[in-house]
C-alpha cells in the first residue's frame, strides 16, 4: 500500500485520481457516440452509410486507444525553470476545459523528461518518476535534479532512490512491458531521430534495441501520422514467438497501425515445412542467387525450337523461329515485370498471325475467286475475302472475331505458353530446383558443380505439396518480383472509372474533408474499403505490400536476399534496424552494418547510433557471456552492466539431463517471476512431461504466458525471463563461431539468475 500519509504522495494520488476520472469520462463520451451511431438504421445514401460506419470505426478505434487496463496512465512529471510543470504519459488526457491533465510522452513538450542531464538540463529543475501499482495507485516517487539551489528556492521536496533500476527490479510477466518511463537519454535520442532515411541502432544483450524500435514506431506514428497512417509501419521480428511477446507494447503506447511479422510471415501464402542444411542455407542466402533466378527466368522467355504451323480455316499459318527470336528481343528492350509483359507478347503474335490469315486469304481468293470455302475447316466469309483481295479493310468486328479465334487456338496458346509462360514466383523456384538442367543452365558459371547440385529436390506433385524452407521463401519473393502480379498478364481493362466507383470516391472526399480525417487516410482508400456500395468494411482487403517506414529487431540475422525482400516493402528507404552482430548466428546472415546499408536504399546518408550500457543483465551473468563473446565475435565489445545481483551463474554436471533440467526449473519457479528452460529440441516432450504439474509449454507462443517456457535458442532471442535454465551447451548448438554466438545469445536471456545443466563438458569459454 502507499503512504498517503506523506503529503507528496497524496498530492499526486490525488492528481492521479482526477485524471482517471477524466478518462472515464471521455471513455463514456466515445462510447455514447458509438451507441447512438449504432441506432441508426441501415438505410439512406451511400454517402451517409459511409459517414456512420467511418465515424463508428473511427469512434472505435478511440475506445480501443482509451482502454489501458492496468498499464499506467501516467508515469512522471517535469518541473520546469518557467515556473510550469507537465504530467506526462502513455496518451494525452485534457480536461472539460481542454487544459491539458497529462501530455502524451511523444510530444515535443515531453522530450526533456527522457532527455534532460546535468550537463544539458533542458530547462528543467525537476524529474519525478510515479511509482504506482495497477498503474493507478502511487506507491512511490523519484526525482531527480537538475539545479538543487533553483529547486529549493521553488519550495519543490526531492524523493527516490533511482526510477530506472527500480523498473528493472521487478518481476516478468512473459510479455514485454513497455519501458517508455524510463527510457535514458541515448535511447530516446534513437527513438526520435528524424524519419528519412535508415537509422541503425547496434548494442548489446540489455542496451534496450527492442524497446527503442517499439517506442521508436509509437513515436513516428505520432509525430509524422499525416504520411505514415495512410502509408502504414511494419515492424518484423525474429519469430512469432517474440512478436507474441511483444504484441501488446504498441497498443499500450496508443498505436494500433503498426503490422507485426516474421520476414517469412511477409509471405503468408508460402509454409516452411522443412529445414534446410546449414550450408544449403547459406547458399540460398547469397546475393548470387538474384543472377541466378534472373538467369533462369530468362531461360523462360525463348523462342520455339523449330517454325510452328498453325492450322485454321483450310489455312496454314506459319511462324518462324527467326521471327519469335525477334519478337521476344523487342519485348525484352522494353522495362516492365515478365507477366505485364505477357499482353505485349500475345498482341504482337497475334497481329503477326492476323496478317498472315488476311494475305493468305486475299491471295487465295485471287486464284479460286468462285471457291467459297477450301476443305471442310473453311469457315470465312466470302465477301470479306473479296475485300481482302481487292486490298480493302475488312470489317473491324470480322478481324475482332478472327483474333479471338486465334487466341483461343490450341496451337498459338501452345507457343505462347512455350515463349512467354504466365508464371508464379512459387512455380518458377520449383520448376529451377527439381530439374538439374536448369539449374545448370542458370547457374554455370555462377555458382559451383558442387554448389549446383545441392539445390536440386525431387519434384512435387503440385506447388501446394512442395517442402519449402525458410530461405526459400525470400528466393520466392525475388522471383515474385521479378515477375510481377499474375494479374498483370491478362488483357487490361478501361481504365474509365465507373459511375459506382465515382460517387464511393466523391462521398469519400467528403468524408475526409468533414471530418479532418486527412491525417488518418486518402479518399482513395476509404473509397477502396467501401467500395462494394453496402457501407460495410471489405474483409477482404489484401494485406499490405509496401510501408512508409520499416523496422527491423534482430537484425544481424537477416541475409542477402531477406534484405533484399524487406527493401522491395520499403520503397521510400526510411527503416529503423536494430541489432547486435556479436548475436548474429543465422546461416549466410549478412556480415555486418556496412553489407546491410548497401543491399537498402540509399535516398538519404544512413545514420548509426549505439547503445552502450546493458540495463537488463546482470554483470555476473555478462562477466561469463563475455568470455564467450571474445571467442565467438572478437571484434565485438561486450556491453557494461549497471547493476548486480549477487548469484553467479551455476554449472551442475549431472547424469540424466532431464531430472537436471527438471529440478533446475522447479527451483527457479519457486523463486518467482518467468522461467526459460533452453534445451536442444529433442529433450524438449521430457522435459516439458517432467514440468506438467507446474504448467510448462514448449515451442509455441503460449509458453511466453506459461509458468515454465521450453524453448530453442532461435525462439528464445529478443526475450528475457527472470531466470534461465540452459541445457547441454554442447548440443545446443554447433560448435562454430555462429553456434557460439548463438549460446551467447542464450545466455544473455536471464535478468535475475542464469542456470548451466549439461553432461558433456562445456565449450571452453564456458568452464568455470
Amino acid at each position: 500500500m502507499s503512504d498517503r500519509s506523506d503529503p507528496e504522495i497524496a498530492a499526486e494520488q490525488a492528481y492521479l485520481d482526477a485524471v482517471y476520472d477524466r478518462l472515464e469520462a471521455m471513455r463514456e463520451s466515445a462510447e455514447r457516440v458509438a451507441a447512438a451511431y449504432g441506432d441508426v438504421r441501415a438505410g439512406g445514401t451511400h454517402q451517409a452509410r459511409l459517414e456512420r460506419d467511418i465515424a463508428v470505426e473511427t469512434t472505435h478505434r478511440r475506445l480501443a486507444a482509451l482502454d489501458i487496463g492496468d498499464t499506467p496512465l501516467c508515469f512522471g512529471r517535469i518541473d520546469r525553470t518557467d515556473d510550469t510543470q507537465f504530467y506526462v504519459g502513455r496518451l494525452a488526457v485534457d480536461d472539460a476545459e481542454r487544459t491539458p491533465l497529462v501530455i502524451d510522452w511523444r510530444a515535443p513538450v515531453a522530450e526533456p523528461f527522457y532527455r534532460a542531464t546535468a550537463l544539458d538540463p533542458m530547462g528543467v529543475l525537476r524529474r519525478r518518476h510515479l511509482l504506482t501499482k495497477n498503474g493507478r495507485e502511487v506507491i512511490g516517487l523519484d526525482d531527480e535534479v537538475f539545479d538543487p539551489e533553483a529547486v529549493e528556492a521553488a519550495g519543490l521536496t526531492v524523493l527516490g532512490e533511482g526510477a530506472l533500476l527500480a523498473a528493472l527490479e521487478r518481476k516478468r510477466t512473459g510479455r514485454m512491458a513497455d519501458i517508455v518511463a524510463t527510457i535514458q537519454a541515448e535511447q530516446d535520442s534513437a527513438v526520435r531521430a528524424e524519419l528519412p532515411g535508415v537509422l541503425v541502432v547496434a548494442g548489446g544483450p540489455g542496451t534496450g534495441k527492442t524497446a527503442v524500435a517499439l517506442h521508436r514506431a509509437a513515436y513516428l506514428l505520432y509525430t509524422f501520422r499525416q504520411r505514415l497512417g495512410t502509408q502504414g509501419v511494419l515492424l518484423v521480428g525474429p519469430s512469432s514467438v517474440f512478436l507474441r511477446y511483444i504484441e501488446q507494447v504498441l497498443p499500450s503506447l496508443g498505436e494500433h497501425e503498426v503490422q507485426l511479422a516474421t520476414v517469412s510471415g511477409l509471405k503468408p501464402g508460402l509454409e516452411a515445412r522443412r529445414l534446410d542444411s546449414p550450408a544449403v542455407a547459406a547458399l540460398k542466402a547469397d546475393i548470387r542467387m538474384v543472377t541466378v533466378l534472373r538467369r533462369a527466368l530468362g531461360d523462360r522467355e525463348r523462342p520455339p525450337r523449330h517454325d510452328v504451323e498453325i492450322p485454321i480455316d483450310g489455312l496454314r499459318l506459319r511462324i518462324s523461329r527467326r521471327d519469335c527470336r525477334r519478337l521476344l528481343e523487342r519485348v525484352k528492350r522494353r522495362r516492365a515485370t515478365h507477366n505485364a509483359h505477357r499482353p505485349m507478347v500475345e498482341r504482337m503474335l497475334l497481329d503477326r498471325l492476323v496478317a498472315q490469315y488476311r494475305a493468305a486469304l486475299a491471295r487465295t481468293h485471287r486464284e479460286v475467286p468462285d471457291l467459297f470455302s477450301i476443305g471442310e475447316e473453311a469457315d470465312y466469309d466470302p465477301q470479306v475475302a473479296a475485300q481482302l483481295s481487292r486490298g480493302e479493310a475488312p470489317p473491324r468486328e470480322w478481324e475482332r472475331e478472327l483474333t479471338g479465334r486465334l487466341r483461343r487456338h490450341p496451337e498459338v496458346r501452345k507457343l505462347l505458353e512455350r515463349m512467354w509462360p504466365v508464371l508464379t514466383g512459387p512455380e518458377l523456384v520449383h520448376d529451377l530446383f527439381s530439374f538439374d538442367a536448369l539449374i545448370r543452365s542458370a547457374s554455370d558459371g555462377v555458382l559451383t558443380r558442387e554448389e549446383q547440385r545441392s539445390l536440386f529436390r525431387e519434384r512435387s506433385a503440385s506447388i501446394r505439396d512442395v517442402p519449402w524452407t525458410e530461405a526459400d521463401v525470400a528466393l520466392v519473393d525475388e522471383a515474385d518480383a521479378l515477375l510481377g502480379p499474375v494479374e498483370a498478364a491478362r488483357p487490361r481493362r478501361s481504365a474509365r472509372r465507373s459511375e459506382a466507383d465515382r460517387e464511393a470516391l466523391e462521398a469519400a472526399q467528403s468524408v475526409v474533408r468533414e471530418y479532418g480525417l486527412g491525417g488518418y487516410t486518402t479518399a482513395s482508400a476509404l473509397a477502396e474499403r467501401y467500395r462494394d456500395g453496402s457501407g460495410r468494411v471489405d474483409e477482404a482487403i489484401p494485406e499490405l505490400r509496401t510501408f512508409g517506414h520499416v523496422l527491423v529487431d534482430e537484425a544481424q540475422d537477416l541475409t542477402p536476399m531477406q534484405w533484399r525482400m524487406l527493401a522491395r516493402r520499403c520503397p521510400t528507404g526510411s527503416m529503423t534496424i536494430v541489432g547486435d552482430f556479436g548475436q548474429a548466428s543465422r546461416p549466410g546472415a549478412a556480415a555486418g552494418w556496412d553489407e546491410v546499408l548497401g543491399l537498402l536504399p540509399s535516398y538519404d546518408a544512413p545514420r548509426r547510433v549505439t547503445l552502450t550500457v546493458n540495463y537488463r543483465t546482470p554483470a555476473e551473468i555478462m562477466d561469463l557471456a563475455s568470455r564467450l563473446l571474445a571467442v565467438a565475435a572478437p571484434g565485438v565489445e561486450p556491453t557494461q552492466s549497471v547493476r548486480r545481483t549477487g548469484l553467479p551463474p551455476r554449472f551442475t554436471r549431472v547424469d540424466d539431463l532431464v531430472a537436471g533440467a527438471e529440478q533446475a526449473a522447479r527451483a527457479a519457479f519457486g523463486e518467482g517471476g518467468t522461467v526459460a528452460v533452453i534445451a536442444p529440441v529433442e529433450l524438449h516432450t521430457a522435459i516439458t512431461d517432467a514440468l506438467a504439474d507446474i504448467g510448462a509449454v514448449a515451442d509455441t507462443a503460449d509458453a511466453l504466458d506459461a509458468p515454465i517456457g521450453v524453448l530453442v535458442p532461435t525462439d528464445a532471442k529478443g526475450l528475457e525471463f527472470d531466470h534461465v535454465i540452459v541445457v547441454e551447451p554442447a548440443r545446443l548448438v554447433t560448435p562454430d563461431s555462429a553456434g557460439l554466438r548463438l549460446l551467447y545469445v542464450t545466455l544473455t536471456r536471464a535478468t535475475r539468475t542464469l542456470a548451466v545443466v549439461h553432461s558433456e563438458s562445456l565449450p571452453e569459454a564456458l568452464a568455470p
